[in-house]
């Protein structure tokens, strides 16, 4: 946190992976990012307000490469139930 004395700032320290040589998106248009690829060493903090939650999955068609998925916003409204959407299933 950026300390104000009035007001605090949550920053987060972050590695960020290598636009060229770390990062792809693949014919069904998911991203892929190879995470020993690390880039932009000199700028690893950003302020939590600019960010965006994600997880990894790991690639099984391309070794060493994973996933991008996206978390929903904390502010997510389920106006879609269940019983629309169904089962949903990665593989």
């Amino acid at each position: 946190d950026l300390d104000f004395q009035k007001f605090r700032i949550p920053i987060l320290r972050c590695d960020w992976i290598d636009n060229i040589l770390g990062l792809v998106v693949d014919e069904l248009g998911f991203t892929l990012v190879d995470l020993s690829k690390i880039g932009h060493r000199n700028d690893q903090f950003v302020m939590a307000s600019q960010v965006k939650k994600v997880f990894f999955v790991d690639d099984p068609m391309h070794r060493g490469w994973s996933v991008v998925l996206s978390m929903p916003n904390r502010e997510y409204n389920d106006v879609i139930g269940a019983e629309v959407l169904g089962d949903i299933r990665i593989e």
